[in-house]
């Protein structure tokens, strides 16, 4: 259970809300101290997306893989997850309430046309997270929020690439899992291939999908599902663009890694596993 800010101590998870002028959503932070005292400076952070989802998965790959042996201290890293206010994922009535607030937040604008109705609001998203949730967060928890790591995963993976673009500054890693990559390639075909620019202040970035993301299920008896599976090519287009991050940004840091046997949902466990691995090994 999370407790409120003013309780925070090591090892604890607590929550506030806050309201955003510029998407109108009220927030939901939850934030999961480690069970040390903070460093001096403040604990590194990880912003997670999809708070109200990934926030137990984050804590566990921490506190587990986060000790590196059993004879070592615990991770230091604090987990920062933000989600929505007033939803519960779990509950069928709440999971389309949540769908329509990530196609808002998580999409960016449109380099040329009209975006579909209740998305392209990346942009409004993106200056929340980097400026008035840190001055908030500063104000409850030592944290260290100079440059947090920031992970998203399907249309957060999509908005972590946006924000890597936009504001390269302002992480100090960006963990793109399963980027939904088709949204722009339907929806903004004159910038597609994406034209993607460098800037010197990026840290590293990790790109990844599930080996069967794209493969038809059968099993589902579903086969306009499978045509839409094949169609988005999750696969191929986050390696497509992690190659041309690379290639084009050779002073990048940029891995891709296909995790197999994994789909949509199941790939965000051995994604766990490789941002912990990197944020330790950055450490």
């Amino acid at each position: 259970m999370a407790h409120t800010a003013d309780d925070a101590l090591p090892g604890t998870t607590t929550s506030f809300t806050q309201h955003s002028r510029l998407t109108g959503h009220d927030y939901l932070i939850q934030v999961a101290l480690p069970q040390v005292a903070p460093p001096q400076g403040g604990y590194p952070v990880l912003l997670v997306l999809d708070g109200n989802r990934y926030l137990d998965l984050f804590t566990a790959a921490r506190d587990v893989l986060g000790r590196r042996g059993f004879d070592k201290a615990p991770s230091d890293l604090a987990i920062v997850a933000v989600g929505y206010a007033g939803t519960d994922e779990q509950a069928e009535a709440a999971r389309g309430t949540v769908t329509t607030l990530h196609f808002k937040d998580f999409t960016p604008p449109l380099t040329s046309g009209t975006a579909p109705e209740g998305t392209g609001g990346g942009e409004d998203f993106l200056a929340y997270l980097t400026q008035a949730l840190p001055s908030e967060l500063a104000s409850r928890y030592p944290l260290d929020l100079e440059r947090p790591a920031l992970v998203g995963h399907s249309l957060g993976g999509l908005f972590a690439l946006h924000a890597q673009q936009q504001a390269p500054e302002a992480f100090g890693a960006i963990f793109a899992i399963s980027p939904s990559l088709w949204w722009l390639q339907e929806n903004d075909q004159a910038n597609w291939p994406l034209r993607l620019v460098c800037s010197e202040a990026t840290g590293p970035v990790l790109i990844a999908a599930g080996g069967r993301e794209q493969s038809p299920q059968p099993q589902r008896n579903d086969p306009e599902r499978d045509r839409q599976r094949v169609k988005r090519a999750m696969i191929d287009n986050a390696h497509a663009y992690a190659r041309q991050l690379g290639e084009r940004c050779p002073q990048i840091e940029v891995q891709w890694r296909r995790y197999a046997g994994e789909d949509h949902g199941s790939v965000m466990w051995p994604a766990a596993r490789s941002v912990m691995e990197m944020l330790s090994g950055a450490r």
